[in-house]
């Protein structure tokens, strides 16, 4: 993952950067050096996926999001051919 994608990440959320940075459990100085780096910790990247899941949990739970729709979403955001 890349600080762009990071940042296309925490927009794509509405969420500030002090809103990400909060729940990734890092300081807003730290964060913005993330979106400004050209590559983004593993560690973190992860941690966007997870919080990309909590996130839609509510739509999963009233039958929103189908679970294909969810597979590709994880496979996209991880890069991983094995979440067939």
């Amino acid at each position: 993952m890349t600080g762009w994608q990071l940042r296309l990440w925490r927009k794509g959320l509405m969420w500030s950067r002090e809103r990400a940075a909060a729940e990734l459990g890092v300081s807003l100085r730290t964060y913005k050096d993330y979106e400004n780096a050209e590559t983004v910790k593993r560690a973190v990247a992860m941690a966007t996926v997870t919080l990309s899941l909590i996130n839609i949990m509510p739509a999963l739970q009233s039958d929103q999001l189908s679970k294909d729709l969810l597979m590709k979403m994880l496979r996209e955001m991880t890069g991983d051919a094995a979440a067939k």
